[in-house]
């Protein structure tokens, strides 16, 4: 009996010991794009080439968390928009519900003199979207 209580001790330590964080199975973050981050300009060509910013004054912040969780206080779908994020090498893809649909959105991503640079990836003219780091 005495044998049989220490070799469940022993399943019992190995199973605890084998245990891991959730932490472990997130996809990979860039650390560059965690905290907030305020639209300050775009480039949204109607057809015909763009080469100067449009300031934006108040312009809607992201954040993006560790967890792979991100905000948008667009207010797009009625609300502020909370949802899970990826990056893969260069795109940054968002991922969220509206009105039950589940939608997916895939932008360049770039980083520029302290500066996200964000290009939707199925847009053919000029459509980017220029953020500045919060404090």
């Amino acid at each position: 009996m005495l044998y049989i209580m220490k070799q469940l001790t022993y399943v019992f330590v190995l199973f605890l010991l084998s245990c891991g964080k959730d932490e472990d199975t997130l996809p990979l973050i860039t650390n560059e794009l965690l905290g907030k981050w305020q639209l300050e300009a775009t480039k949204i060509s109607p057809g015909d080439i763009v080469e100067n910013w449009t300031t934006v004054m108040n312009g809607p912040i992201f954040e993006f968390k560790a967890n792979g969780s991100y905000t948008h206080n667009e207010k797009a779908c009625g609300g502020i928009v909370n949802g899970i994020y990826s990056t893969n090498e260069s795109v940054l893809t968002l991922r969220y519900h509206c009105e039950n649909n589940a939608i997916e959105t895939n932008f360049n991503m770039s980083f520029a003199e302290g500066r996200l640079i964000l290009s939707n990836v199925g847009c053919i003219e000029e459509c980017s979207y220029k953020y500045r780091k919060m404090e």
